[in-house]
């Protein structure tokens, strides 16, 4: 008699719905393409279900198919330097792969080998100037938006290029002993506290014989004089340089 130890099946996660790439439907073509898809498949929906819920299942599903089937699903928003390239990056490493195989196969051929080192090099090469070109026009995008006082669309841009970033109230942090890993959220904040407390509140040493050695000025007593209305109004209107 044979025996069979069925294995025991990993907990799954509930799968989740990815979002759909409404974006898209600001090219009038795609929207007009999706209310068409729409139109013509939910008169094919039957009304006799047995339960609303039946009904509403139908209507969810066919919905949700055509509108991914149209906009597809959205891609994340941390943006790399490579996303705007894949094409031609996805190129290159495909020949760097065939070569590698090649080489792999036979390695005693050192034409093979050469060839795989060329592309290799090559690739590299083309990486780096890919990511350099990336980053100085990002840079520029940036500096722009910092040169205009746009706070929203730099803070937008930082964003996007760095991602989502972890407070300080979720990252584990060494005591200050460093002899032990603080994961608890209240001690990894009263680290930061006493981080900073530290490094801000260091304690000064004033040398007053250099304080007295600085060469006096008189006091400038009309510094002390309230300002005119007119000439608040003026400062107020001026353009912010």
């Amino acid at each position: 008699m044979g025996f069979y130890i069925r294995p025991k099946r990993r907990p799954q996660g509930q799968k989740v719905t990815r979002k759909l790439d409404i974006t898209k439907l600001k090219n009038q073509l795609t929207a007009q393409d999706l209310q068409s898809r729409m139109d013509s498949k939910l008169l094919d929906i039957r009304s006799d279900q047995s339960s609303i819920d039946e009904q509403w299942e139908s209507f969810r599903d066919t919905v949700h198919s055509i509108a991914l089937e149209t906009l597809g699903q959205v891609t994340r928003n941390h943006q790399d330097w490579f996303d705007e390239n894949d094409q031609e990056i996805q190129k290159l490493l495909e020949e760097k792969r065939r070569l590698l195989r090649a080489h792999q196969n036979d390695t005693t051929c050192t034409a093979k080998k050469a060839a795989f080192n060329n592309i290799r090099s090559t690739v590299q090469a083309k990486l780096r100037l890919m990511q350099d070109a990336w980053l100085s026009a990002k840079a520029d995008e940036i500096q722009g938006y910092a040169d205009k006082h746009d706070t929203k669309k730099l803070y937008e841009a930082l964003k996007a290029v760095y991602g989502q970033q972890f407070s300080f109230g979720s990252t584990p942090l060494l005591s200050s002993d460093g002899t032990s890993l603080l994961t608890n959220k209240r001690l990894i904040l009263e680290r930061w506290a006493e981080h900073f407390n530290i490094v801000l509140n260091r304690p000064t040493q004033i040398n007053e014989e250099a304080i007295a050695r600085l060469p006096q000025v008189p006091t400038n007593h009309e510094l002390a004089v309230p300002p005119a209305v007119e000439e608040s109004w003026y400062q107020c209107k001026r353009p912010i340089s």
